[in-house]
This record gives structure tokens, sequence and C-alpha cells, in this order.
């Protein structure tokens, strides 16, 4: 009788794969009469047939990764202040936390800032001044709710010029006339990449939904005046102004058990 078992079993190994189930079903339990064959028989089904059962859903997900790679650029803003918050991740079933569990969110992301400022002095009228900022700050919210710490700035650059043209005769004691100005221009554009981690908890067990908002601050001043930006061409720079925008995103979000936060 062992002999046959085995005899059936490596005979099986022949019969193409979509044809096992049902041949170990009509070939070995009818052959087979003892209860441990008829076990080793539907262990055997139980085995093959699992290995398509392995695809996770969302309800088991205690981790997830997402990612941005189209990028944006931010328009310049009207006045003083940040512009209106864009979605640059959003996923409407993330992760499923346990009973009292919380969740860690790590947002990386490039960050692109310019800055152009343009300063003019006029002769003997003391000191012009102009400035430039641009910034890029982002949070997470899970079901709506932001993440501690709130809204983190992930790049923000300040430039300022100060100009002042004073002009005066050459020989003392003569009388001459000096008028005219004197222009200065700066321009500077960076690329880096930053990442920070964000908290909340605890949570109810249930399936989160998780969305990433970004702002920016776009603003230049004249002598502490909000202006438009200006722009200009320079060093072969054909758009050199103030902007920001949002490279290359990445995040990854998992649930935490052992966790505490003061």
């Amino acid at each position: 009788m062992n002999m046959k078992v085995a005899r059936t079993i490596i005979n099986l190994d022949s019969v193409p794969q979509e044809k096992l189930v049902k041949n170990i079903c009509t070939t070995v339990v009818s052959s087979l009469q003892s209860r441990k064959a008829r076990v080793i028989a539907v262990t055997g089904v139980t085995v093959l047939m699992a290995s398509g059962a392995f695809a996770q859903s969302t309800a088991s997900n205690k981790a997830f990764f997402a990612k941005e790679t189209a990028g944006v650029t931010f328009a310049p803003v009207s006045g003083a202040g940040y512009s209106a918050p864009i979605v640059l991740v959003s996923v409407p079933a993330a992760v499923k936390t346990s009973n009292g569990g919380a969740v860690s969110a790590t947002l990386s992301m490039e960050s692109l800032l310019s800055t152009y400022n343009l300063t003019t002095a006029i002769v003997n009228s003391g000191k012009s001044s102009s400035s430039s900022r641009a910034a890029i700050k982002a949070w997470i919210e899970v079901d709506g709710v932001a993440m501690d710490p709130g809204e983190v700035v992930f790049n923000d650059r300040l430039q300022a010029t100060g100009l002042t043209l004073n002009l005066t005769c050459a020989v003392p004691g003569t009388t001459c006339t000096v008028d005219g100005d004197l222009t200065l221009e700066l321009f500077q554009a960076t690329k880096s990449a930053q990442s920070f981690t964000f908290f909340l908890g605890p949570l109810s067990p249930i399936v989160h939904s998780v969305v990433v908002k970004a702002q920016a601050l776009i603003e230049c001043r004249a002598n502490g005046v909000v202006i438009a930006c200006p722009s200009s061409t320079l060093d072969g720079y054909a758009n050199a102004s103030t902007q920001a925008g949002i490279g290359k995103a990445t995040l990854m979000i998992e649930e935490q058990q052992n966790w505490g936060k003061q």
C-alpha cells in the first residue's frame, strides 16, 4: 500500500498544472482507501491552490508607499501671503490601524526655489532696497485631520539687497552737476531634497485616507512695499524671476503600536 501511494503521487508530477487539482481528486482519492492517504490528497490540493491566494487587501495594509513624479510649479502670489493649497498626493484608502494604533508618515520631496530682485539707486537720494522671497510648506491630513506637528516649512529663502549711490565733485570747492543712477540685479536658483516625519494617534481601527497638501510663498518688495515680482534675462537665463516648485515626492506611511508623544 505504501508503494502504491508513492507511485501515485510521483505520477502526478507529469500532469499539466491546470489539470493537477482535478487529477488529485479523481485519481488519488479513488485509488487510496486509508484515512491517512485521504489526508495527504486533501493537503496537496490546499498547498497547490494557495499559491495564488496571497494578494493583500487594503484592510490589511500596515504600511503604504506613494509617489508623485510629475512636479508642480507655483504661480506668483498677488501680494503678501501663501498661494492656495494644492493636493500633492491623495490616497483614499491607504492604511488600516488596529484599535488604539497610530500612524507615522514621512514626506520626502525636491523643492525648487529661485529669487530675483532689482534694485535701482538714484544719486544722492539715499538707500534703495528690494527683496524677494520664495518658500514651500507642506502638511499631511489623515481623514481630514492634520498630522502633528501641522504645517512644516520644507524650504524658505529671503533675498534682499540695498544700494546707495553718493557722488561728489572731484575737486573740493568747485561747483558741478552730478546725476544718474545705478542698477543692481541679483538672481539665485537652487534645488534640494528634504524630508520630515509626521505623526497622528491614537486612531480608530478603520481604513484611513491620507492627503498631502502644499503651499508656496512667492513675494517681492521694493523699499518695503509689496510689488509684482519682476523678471529679466540675466546671463543667459531668459526667465530670471522669483518662483517656487516641487519636483519628485514620495510618501511612506506606517502604523505604530508602541508609541508615545509629549
